[in-house]
């Protein structure tokens, strides 16, 4: 498991940068604060502003919310698009995430946790 970001060119790990997609004040509120460490730059956006704020800002990690039914078809489309970025696709009505590490092109479900929650914006 890694503590850090990506190696930049220099061979030195960098600050993950977090976009946080389509979810409520409260549950950005509770994302933050599990994702509270100094490897985090976190940024959030609304659903409708998700495609311009990943091109803006190039993050490595979107955690998008996908509604009460999971609806990760616009996560697949971003995830196909990017394979460079690691895409969690949760839902703040749910238990359980689908994620997709960067470069891996294999989508997983997870448990939704704290823990996992770290551990998936990291992969």
């Amino acid at each position: 498991m890694r503590t850090a970001g990506p190696l930049d060119e220099s061979g030195r790990r960098h600050v993950l940068r977090v976009l946080v997609g389509g979810f409520g004040d409260i549950a950005v509120r509770g994302i933050r604060a599990i994702l509270r460490h100094p490897e985090f730059q976190v940024e959030e956006c609304g659903a409708d502003a998700v495609t311009d704020a990943l091109a803006a800002r190039r993050p490595d990690a979107l955690l998008l919310e996908t509604g009460p039914r999971a609806d990760t078809v616009f996560a697949e489309a971003v995830a196909a698009a990017l394979p460079g970025l690691t895409v969690v696709a949760c839902s703040a009505h749910r238990t359980d995430m689908r994620v997709r590490p960067r470069e891996s092109g294999a989508w997983h479900s997870r448990r939704l946790s704290a823990q996992a929650l770290l551990d998936s914006v990291r992969s």
